[in-house]
């Protein structure tokens, strides 16, 4: 596969990409000039107004046939192309560097070995969703669930899911019974990372657990959320209902400028603050 790079006016953007694709160009691709915002619970984005902006066009067919397709792309767009990459995409695959969580357990891929006896490793492979283990409320939870809760033969609601790393990371220290949930249809991806650990008690679930496209029957020892704060509020009546009695809830993606709001609103169903840890601007807190 190549590559080409040209450089067109921001203005002339949508024109530009329909002029391709009625030249049957449908492979461009560009990325966004973004400003990252902060907002009540967390972060958003405006569009930047730009004068010019890279599009990026993937060439797939016969090399012999690049300079021609080349010649077509830069009489459409009625700019010179001003790079051309080649892409190699046959050894590709979904390893991604080692994370350490702490001084005993890392998240890495399958084929990584670990020399040192001291540290336990969780196997992951990464297939987009969110929750590699590389982001600070990612990695803070972890480490909670690793090394600072008693998880041994409790049963766990993780919400959110994802990837499913912290539902593995659960059932990895001692869980009897996991249900991963999510909106989105992740249930190959988090059996899948089961799999590579052995684990073959996690449940997965996929649908909205809110307007009851997705029914959930049981109550639960622990109930992680880590999609948010305003999330978090969504959720809280379903929390309490699927809760037990003396269950707690491991509540995370929360900054700190909303962190007491979101504490309020937790508090009013009737929980109480237990712990909380922060990374940079991040929250992970646990109410009982």
């Amino acid at each position: 596969m190549f590559i080409l790079t040209y450089n067109i006016k921001f203005t002339e953007l949508d024109e530009q990409i329909e002029k391709l694709q009625i030249n049957d160009i449908f492979n461009v691709f560009y990325e966004s000039p973004l400003e990252i915002t902060t907002e009540e619970y967390g972060y958003g984005y405006l569009e930047k107004i730009v004068d010019t902006i890279n599009i990026r066009i993937a060439y797939e067919n016969s090399e012999e046939y690049l300079e021609l397709f080349k010649e077509k792309v830069t009489s459409i767009l009625g700019t010179n192309c001003i790079s051309i990459e080649q892409c190699n995409y046959d050894n590709y695959n979904y390893n991604f560097p080692t994370v350490h969580i702490n001084d005993n357990w890392v998240l890495s891929s399958p084929d990584e070995v670990i020399h040192d006896k001291n540290i336990h490793k969780i196997s992951f492979i990464s297939q987009g969703a969110f929750g590699t283990g590389l982001h600070e409320t990612t990695k803070d939870l972890l480490n909670i669930i690793l090394t600072k809760i008693n998880l041994s033969n409790k049963s766990v609601l993780d919400i959110g899911t994802g990837s499913g790393i912290l539902s593995v990371a659960s059932a990895i220290i001692g869980a009897s019974k996991v249900t991963a949930l999510d909106i989105r249809d992740v249930k190959d991806e988090v059996l899948l990372n089961a799999s590579l650990n052995g684990l073959y008690n996690i449940e997965v679930l996929v649908g909205n657990a809110l307007n009851d496209e997705i029914k959930i029957n049981d109550t639960y020892d622990w109930i992680y959320i880590n999609i948010g704060g305003e999330e978090t509020e969504l959720f809280m009546n379903f929390i309490r209902e699927r809760l037990k009695n003396d269950g707690k809830i491991l509540v995370s993606g929360l900054v700190e400028w909303s962190f007491d709001k979101v504490k309020s609103i937790v508090e009013s169903y009737g929980f109480e603050l237990e712990t909380k840890y922060q990374s940079n601007e991040w929250i992970t807190a646990v109410f009982n």
